[in-house]
């Protein structure tokens, strides 16, 4: 399988992911500036990646706890993102809009929900009157509108129902629909690893620079999803 990421193993890694916001709370609370919590995050994958690829070729072995240990901190950086912009943080719900966002998977204009106390415009989704999230909000304007190859029927069906029950659980069906999307995200990352790590020092520097970069590019979309809920009321 070399460097491959298949929707299975990222859906299986996401699947397996804990949804415990309190680590990242606790964390970013012990940085003044968002600046500073997202420089603390990048320093740890840097430091994580240049370990995973000092022995050469050792990396390829581990692919999907590779998957699942930068799924983690890709996770645990963004909602620390959230608790500084002083944004609620729904785990799940707010993930899978995230990697939407940074997989291109999902375009920002889905992004322009409201809250029914922030006053809704027309066109728009309204989440706490159906949805119970901004991200389920998010992702119900995202499925209906077709997001995705075969989005439009899923999500027609889904956005349609009223039941609370079948609104709060919009990110199962959202992640199955845009794991292709994440997935070949994540090869195109990794495989650079697979590249470089058959020289020690070098791999070492790439595994490090990628597991930054990989973090950065993530905590992008992360602040530019908590400043839009923040700015919608959420």
């Amino acid at each position: 399988m070399g460097s491959e990421v298949t929707a299975n193993i990222f859906v299986n890694a996401f699947n397996a992911l804990g949804r415990d916001t309190e680590m990242a709370r606790r964390g970013a609370a012990g940085y003044d500036t968002l600046a500073g919590w997202r420089a603390s995050q990048t320093t740890q994958v840097a430091l994580a990646g240049g370990a995973a690829m000092a022995v050469p070729g050792a990396h390829l072995a581990a692919l999907t706890a590779d998957v699942g240990f930068l799924l983690h901190k890709m996770s645990i950086c963004a909602w620390g993102i959230g608790f500084k912009l002083g944004a609620s943080v729904d785990a799940e719900d707010d993930l899978a809009v995230i990697l939407g966002l940074w997989a291109g998977a999902l375009e920002p204009d889905a992004l322009s929900v409201t809250s029914v106390g922030a006053g809704a415009s027309a066109g728009w989704i309204v989440f706490n009157a159906h949805y119970p999230t901004y991200g389920a909000a998010v992702m119900a304007k995202a499925l209906a509108a077709g997001t995705g190859a075969g989005v439009s029927t899923v999500g027609a069906k889904i956005a349609g129902k009223k039941g609370g029950k079948a609104l709060a659980k919009l990110s199962k069906p959202f992640i199955q629909k845009i794991a292709q999307k994440v997935a070949v995200k994540f090869s195109a990352i990794l495989g650079s690893k697979a590249v470089t790590g058959a020289v020690p020092l070098l791999g070492a520097l790439a595994g490090a620079g990628v597991n930054a970069y990989f973090l950065q590019k993530f905590a992008d979309a992360a602040e530019t999803y908590y400043r839009e809920k923040v700015t919608r009321g959420g």
